[in-house]
């Protein structure tokens, strides 16, 4: 049986970030590896069934990277030591780069280690003199170093391994397909009327509803939004638009536009809502909507597709990989044509057959992102590595 050690960024039970996913996968990826966990920020002291030790890092709260990066490389020692010869971190730059150091320079490359990195960065770079932009400069900067000093890239769906290797001259040879997972236990669809009950009850409402799901940021595409509720308003539709999302930096105008247009009967900013309370938005939703213009493998598509709920989406990352490919040309919209996508996401939603057709393929495709498809996967590519 293999050891890994997985490296992730954060817990927090009240978290809306994917980060929530992983302790589900994580528990079910124990079952075939012999696996140990780093946690770098924790709320709290999580229990992961079927993980041998979980080690909580917690020293970002104290804003003490020395103190931080020396606890990673003294794990990683106890566990080379225990017979850990494959380190994974998700997403992490702050927890690859002491893995990276301490395989590189202190233990001369005897182990693997796998950064898993998934996503355009599509925000352009500003050398204004600000903590915001200082970070962002200094994070491309330690990207280029962990990519040159990882073992391997862990990315997918497959758009996103050429993308990485033409856009950031990394060896094929160097980059392993993984997918992201859902788990359909969790995420699964309900029937038409229990659908309609859901709606009265949590948002008093018997319109269609149209679900948004991500950080409130202009490279989310959060800005459409009011712009598909003036249409919707304009054409005096029975539709709403449910707009869920964490804090980011087109929050503010949001809830100006909304009361600039007096958009309040089309268009609800819910917040905020932790990803363990996120299920039923998508089981009452009739399409969801993912206008981002850069994205790698955004899980909250496939969160849709589990609960059998529609999802629209602008042409970013590996979405084209994700979606079923009967439904690309009705539900992938080149990013730059933002009218066209305006105006699928009100023509679909008005059109009942297909939206049947098309959730019951969407459906379909999300089988294969099941947690234990994905665990089988990861555990493929774990062979791979010597």
């Amino acid at each position: 049986m293999k050891k890994v050690c997985y490296l992730l960024p954060q817990y927090d039970h009240n978290s809306a970030e994917n980060f929530y996913h992983i302790i589900n996968f994580l528990s079910e990826l124990g079952k075939k590896v012999e696996l140990y966990v780093i946690i770098e920020n924790s709320t709290e002291n999580p229990i992961i069934d079927n993980v041998q030790e979980i080690f909580i890092v917690n020293e970002k709260r104290k804003k003490n990277y020395i103190v931080r990066f020396l606890k990673i490389v003294s794990i990683y020692f106890l566990l080379y030591r225990n017979g850990v010869k494959i380190f994974f971190s998700r997403a992490s730059s702050t927890g690859i780069f002491p893995l990276i150091v301490a395989n590189r320079i202190f233990n001369f490359n005897r182990a693997n280690i796998l950064f898993w990195n998934c996503g355009q960065d599509v925000v352009p770079l500003s050398f204004k003199p600000n903590r915001k932009n200082i970070i962002r400069v200094i994070t491309r900067v330690l990207q280029r170093v962990i990519f040159k000093g990882m073992n391997y890239l862990a990315t997918g769906p497959e758009l996103m391994v050429e993308q990485y290797h033409k856009n950031n001259n990394i060896d094929k040879k160097k980059i392993l397909l993984f997918y992201n997972d859902i788990s359909l236990n969790r995420f699964f669809p309900i029937t038409s009327e229990d659908k309609g009950l859901l709606k009265q009850k949590i948002l008093n409402t018997d319109k269609k509803v149209m679900l948004f799901v991500h950080t409130f940021n202009y490279s989310r595409g959060t800005d459409l939004l009011h712009r598909i509720a003036l249409k919707i308003k304009e054409k005096k539709l029975n539709i709403l638009i449910v707009a869920i999302g964490r804090v980011g930096d087109y929050s503010n105008q949001l809830k100006a536009e909304i009361e600039k247009y007096k958009l309040d009967e089309y268009l609800v900013n819910l917040g905020t809502i932790p990803n363990r309370d996120i299920v039923p938005y998508y089981q009452m939703s009739d399409l969801f909507i993912m206008p981002s213009r850069g994205e790698g493998f955004p899980r909250v598509l496939i969160e849709s597709m589990a609960c059998r709920t529609l999802p629209l989406s602008f042409d970013v990352g590996g979405v084209r990989n994700i979606l079923h490919s009967s439904l690309l040309n009705e539900t992938v919209v080149s990013v730059n044509d933002e009218n066209k996508f305006i105006n699928n996401s009100i023509k679909l939603i008005q059109n009942d057959s297909l939206l049947e057709k098309y959730s019951e393929l969407s459906y379909e495709k999300v089988q294969s992102y099941s947690t234990q498809n994905i665990v089988k996967m990861y555990c493929e590519q774990f062979k791979l590595i010597s």
